[in-house]
Formats: structure tokens, C-alpha cells, sequence
């Protein structure tokens, strides 16, 4: 079986934004890459800087986020303006509105409001946002096949934050890490910010211990601080997959999907279409309707999302308060899936990434990412099918129905 890359995040010291920052440069990730992509924000007063530092003798890369502001309060309106306003990746942008979706949705819980009142306090301040949109841009610079987490360490005791003394981990982090494998650790402390449970419980596609394959590279993020018990360092691997070895102690198995449903006849399109767009940011793997003909024959829609099962607290959530359903249903799956690997290609329009199914060893399928060509179509005013063709003829592999050639008839 063809190998695929997967990423294992080691988070058995904790986990910060600015950790998670470290350990994708430390992969290899360019830091100008991030700075280019915060600088499209419309937000000023920030600098990143990277350097080599040694925690408990082990040598990790430190990202330095400095910020002038004190870190206004700022909602899901504000941050979502922000990001949206950048000129981002499309994916990065999604991702990042992602977790701050998630990070937003965790506060309202701990604090019993609706998520459009809630206002973050440092996890909305300006050094977050920019730990965010460039994990975001670091993700996606990978490009993995799949992301795997270890049981994450949160420390214990108690942490000052602006609404008084509370237990670590904090009401959000609990919240973000429902479903998530977790241990307080030995040392007093917070050993994991709101900022990195997001954005780990965001990206995460299974929690365990390293898969068996090849190790192609590693990161190391440092944190400020040095603790007495283990190395105040996020540690990232890169790896080629062989497969999954039988016995894995990963708690979502690749090939389980959560499948959740409601039934909509009251809905007008638009409700429809945004509680589609609210469920991918809230980690949904695939999003679609179906016309449906409801009780006194009334049409309607069943709407449908795919996830992993540990996405349904916020699934849920997204289509009770979007839709106008008083109720839903959601049962696990079993899925046969074929063997991925993401390659990029280049184009006379830029790189594309091409993703490959394999079936014993042998491509069965193979298609451009639609972002990809859907970004380099824009910037170069071309029809998305030219880039999907150039795209495929560049990685020579299975040929689509877009990239069939027309037949000319001959001039009369």
C-alpha cells in the first residue's frame, strides 16, 4: 500500500499557540510564510521573530509574538472580519475561522451566554490571532494526509485570569478538550492554553501514540517558561504511513464517521445554506441536502453532515441554534476508504495540490484540490477547468471529466 503523511503532534508537555507556531517552523515551515499572511490582516502592531532556545537540554525553535495592544475584547463579528478581510488561502482562512468558531463556542458554554455575545479576552487579542492564522498557515503548508494528537497535558492547581482565580484546566479549555484524551500532569500550572486546545481539537483527525512508518522530520516548539518535570517543548513528527497497524490506540478509527441528520420544511435557503457553511467550520467533513417530502406533504430538506464522532457537541449545537429544527439524529458509521497521499505540482498557474486514492498499491483516482484551482483561476482569469487540466497533465495521472479534449469539428 502506497504510503501517505501523517503528523503526530506530542503534547504530553502542553501545548500553547506560540508552541504549535515553533514546532511547524522548526518543520520546516518559513516564517516569512506567516508574516506574509498576518501582514494581509487589517490589524497593525504586531512582530514575529524565531530563535533557538534549549529547554531542559533539549534545543526547540521559540516563536516571539509581540504586540503593542493590551488586548481588546473582541467577538465573533470582529475576528471574523479580520480573517475574512486578509488576503489568505482559502484554506487558511477556513481554518482559522475554524478554531476561533470553536474557541468562541467553548466560552459561551462556560459562561451560559449565546455565542454572538461572547467578547475573548486573550484568546481574541492580538497575539492570538496571529498564533491562530499561522498555525493555519503552517497546516496547510504541510498538507498532511492526516493529523494525529497524543493525550494532551494540561497541568493542575490554578490559573489568574481576568474574571478572578480558576481551577486549570480553565471552564473553556474543558470544554474545547470534550472527547479529547487528557492527563493534569505531575507539575503545578497551565500547561495548555485556550489558544492550543483549539487549535489541536480543531485539526485533530485521531488521538494515539506515533503511528508505525518512516520518520521524514522533526519539530520542536518551546513555551517561555521552564518546568522542573519535562521540557517545556511541543514536539511535532512527519512521517510516512505504511498503514494502520492493527491494535492502534488511536479512539477514532479512520474509517468510523458520525452521521447527523434533521429534517428542515420551515427553513428559508439562506438559513439553509449558512448553517451548512457553520457546520465545515465546525469541523464537519462533508456537508449536503437532500429534498425530502415531510408530514401533510410538505417539502423540505434533510440535512445531512458527515464527522468524526467526537465533533457531535458542536455539530449539535450548530444545527439547534442555525436551523429552525426542534430536534436531530446522529448515529456512527463504518466507511471503506481508499489510501491518500497530497502531492503539490506545478502549473503554469502556480502549485496545485493533487490528491491520489490507492487500491492495493495500484492509483484508482486521482483530482486537483478545488481551492487550488479555484485560487489560480481568479488570479489569472482562466476557466477552473484549465487549471484542473493543467493541473492533472502535470501529475500524469487519472484524467476526470473536465480534462476530457473536445472534439473540433473541421471548418466548412
Amino acid at each position: 500500500m502506497k504510503a501517505r503523511r501523517v503528523l503526530w503532534v506530542d503534547a504530553t508537555a502542553g501545548a500553547s499557540g506560540d508552541m504549535i507556531l515553533g514546532a511547524l517552523v522548526d518543520l520546516g515551515v518559513p516564517v516569512r510564510a506567516i508574516r506574509r499572511a498576518v501582514e494581509s490582516l487589517p490589524v497593525e502592531g504586531w512582530k514575529i521573530g524565531a530563535r533557538r532556545v534549549v529547554r531542559s537540554g533539549l534545543a526547540a525553535r521559540k516563536i516571539d509574538v509581540r504586540v503593542r495592544e493590551k488586548g481588546p475584547e473582541r467577538g465573533w463579528r470582529a475576528i471574523r472580519r479580520i480573517v475574512g478581510a486578509g488576503r489568505l488561502d482559502p484554506r487558511v482562512r477556513d481554518l482559522a475561522l475554524r478554531v476561533f468558531r470553536r474557541l468562541i463556542e467553548a466560552e459561551a458554554e462556560a459562561h451560559g451566554v449565546a455565542a454572538d455575545e461572547v467578547h475573548l479576552h486573550e484568546a481574541g487579542a492580538l497575539d492570538a490571532i496571529v498564533d491562530v492564522v499561522g498555525a493555519a498557515v503552517g497546516l496547510v503548508h504541510l498538507a498532511p494526509s492526516r493529523i494525529v494528537v497524543s493525550r494532551i497535558t494540561t497541568g493542575h492547581g490554578r490559573v489568574e485570569c481576568r474574571h478572578g482565580s480558576y481551577p486549570v484546566p480553565g471552564p473553556a479549555t474543558t470544554a474545547l478538550l470534550r472527547g479529547a484524551p487528557v492527563t493534569g500532569g505531575d507539575a503545578e500550572g497551565e500547561r495548555l492554553t485556550p489558544t492550543g486546545a483549539a487549535i489541536l481539537t480543531t485539526v485533530a483527525d485521531a488521538w494515539g501514540s506515533l503511528p508505525p512508518g518512516r520518520i521524514v522530520a522533526t519539530g520542536h516548539g518551546a513555551g517561555d517558561r521552564e518546568f522542573p518535570d519535562r521540557p517545556n517543548v511541543l514536539r511535532m513528527v512527519l512521517a510516512d504511513e505504511d498503514s494502520r497497524a492493527p491494535g492502534s490506540d488511536e479512539t477514532v478509527p479512520g474509517g468510523e464517521v458520525l452521521v447527523l441528520q434533521a429534517t428542515l420544511d420551515d427553513a428559508p435557503p439562506q438559513v439553509v445554506a449558512w448553517a451548512a457553511e457553520r457546520l465545515f467550520e465546525a469541523g464537519a467533513l462533508e456537508v449536503f441536502t437532500t429534498p425530502v417530502q415531510m408530514k401533510k406533504g410538505r417539502p423540505g430538506h434533510l440535512l445531512t453532515a458527515l464527522a468524526r464522532p467526537e465533533r457531535l457537541d458542536a455539530l449539535a449545537e450548530v444545527v439547534l441554534r442555525e436551523t429552525t429544527t426542534l430536534g436531530l439524529r446522529f448515529r456512527r458509521e463504518s466507511r471503506i476508504e481508499l489510501e491518500r497521499t497530497v502531492r503539490k505540482v506545478s502549473t503554469p498557474f502556480g502549485p496545485v495540490r493533487i490528491k491520489t486514492g490507492w487500491l492495493g498499491g495500484e492509483a484508482v483516482q486521482a483530482w486537483p484540490e478545488y481551492e487550488d484551482c479555484a485560487a489560480a483561476a481568479r488570479r489569472h482569469s482562466v476557466p477552473l477547468k484549465r487549471v484542473q487540466r493543467a493541473a492533472l497533465e502535470a501529475e500524469g495521472g487519472v484524467r476526470g471529466p473536465a480534462c476530457r479534449k473536445s472534439r473540433r469539428r473541421p471548418a466548412r
